[in-house]
């Protein structure tokens, strides 16, 4: 071990009159003598041979060799502070924070959310729209649902649910273009969401599994960037959306909107749950996702692979 180290108290004096750019509020810091303070730091430059602070005015400010220990003293201390966090089990009760894309956030989470307040009123959810994948083991996002799948070294992750994608449309498209067949679909606009977690789920992909020849150019397009965006040109009117069933089942529960066909592009879309194993909030990390899990199953049928129900033809 570096003898150096054996200074580490003199450090934490240092480091205090370092972000107070004062020694006296160091001392107030520290409960401790400004004296106190002044010979500790005069201590610390005796050993190093350095100038760590010169007399400006009636404070005291870093020299450029100062300035460059107090950066390092700072991540070390921050580091140290994150080891105890780390180590020490949080209760129960408290915060938690969830991530999710956009989409799958005020489709899906926020709606159902009281539920699980319901139930763990003392667990306060604060969600967190992102479609990025963020480092939960180094932030404070405590659980992470991502579309697609991404290996995320030294975190827990898992597949949450795999999606079916299908067409839906309004009522009154339905009617009035009388999609009683899917090759009707190719003379409607076609919304499609782009991005990522999406790739590999087209309208040409459907068309090819419904056994459909299409002519691409004959197409009349719309691309959105997320799933939330088609679902809502879909329920002005605007032609038939390719989407994952997750974002649409409830409005397809209350007739707001239909599925013409019961053809799906499966296994669909994958959704993946991220979590650090060694968080300092693990218990209640462990009690949402278990309770999102339930949720999900609760959506289940005998027959539903998805975990969303099916709408009959």
């Amino acid at each position: 071990m570096d003898r150096r180290l054996r200074h580490i108290a003199l450090l934490r004096c240092f480091d205090a009159a370092a972000r107070h750019q004062s020694y006296s509020l160091a001392a107030d810091e520290l409960s401790i003598t400004q004296a106190a303070v002044s010979q500790q730091i005069r201590n610390l430059e005796e050993h190093f041979q350095v100038k760590l602070f010169s007399r400006q005015g009636r404070s005291m400010g870093l020299t450029k060799q100062g300035n460059t220990l107090a950066e390092s003293v700072a991540k070390a201390f921050s580091e140290l502070s994150y080891g105890f966090d780390r180590i020490q089990t949080e209760p129960e009760n408290g915060l938690l924070t969830v991530t999710a894309s956009p989409s799958f956030c005020s489709r899906w989470l926020v709606p159902r959310l009281w539920k699980f307040s319901a139930v763990h009123p003392d667990i306060q959810v604060r969600a967190v729209a992102s479609a990025q994948y963020e480092d939960v083991r180094h932030s404070d996002i405590d659980v992470a649902i991502r579309q697609g799948e991404k290996v995320i070294d030294n975190v827990h992750q898992e597949t949450l649910f795999i999606d079916p994608v299908f067409p839906i449309c309004s009522p009154k498209v339905y009617e009035d273009h009388k999609l009683t067949c899917p090759e009707r679909i190719s003379q409607c606009w076609l919304v499609e969401a782009i991005g990522v977690g999406r790739d590999g789920f087209s309208w040409n992909d459907w068309f090819k599994l419904a056994k459909v020849d299409i002519d691409p150019t004959y197409f009349k397009w719309m691309e959105v960037t997320t799933w939330e965006m088609g679902i809502n040109a879909v329920l002005s009117g605007h032609g038939v959306f390719l989407t994952a069933g997750s974002m649409a089942q409830d409005l397809i529960d209350s007739g707001a909107l239909i599925k013409p066909f019961d053809i799906q592009i499966e296994p669909g879309l994958k959704f993946s749950l991220l979590y650090d194993e060694e968080s300092p909030r693990i218990t209640r990390v462990k009690v949402f996702t278990e309770w999102l899990k339930e949720e999900l199953s609760a959506k289940k049928k005998p027959d539903d692979k998805s975990g969303f129900k099916r709408t009959h033809t």
